[in-house]
């Protein structure tokens, strides 16, 4: 094999693997992109959890009102 073919095989190995690098690096802008969307998906989970925690809160609070208005009313009447 002659310098001149070690040079071209070299050459088209190179290519071979910067195409490859290119693959990768688009397959990873995509992931970033999706990881992007989850991130943007989790912050609203994260804020309608807060939302229900708050509403869990209010309901335990009217519940508690409503007992303590009925054992009010028992102990009225009796």
């Amino acid at each position: 094999m002659t310098d001149s073919e070690k040079m071209d095989l070299i050459l088209s190995k190179l290519t071979d693997f910067d195409e490859r690098f290119d693959k990768i690096e688009s397959e990873m802008q995509g992931m970033k992109s999706e990881m992007q969307s989850m991130k943007t998906k989790i912050d609203k989970l994260s804020l309608g959890q807060l939302e229900i925690q708050k509403e869990i809160y209010m309901i335990n609070r009217r519940i508690s009102d409503t007992y303590n208005l009925a054992l009010d009313a028992l102990g009225t009447s009796a």
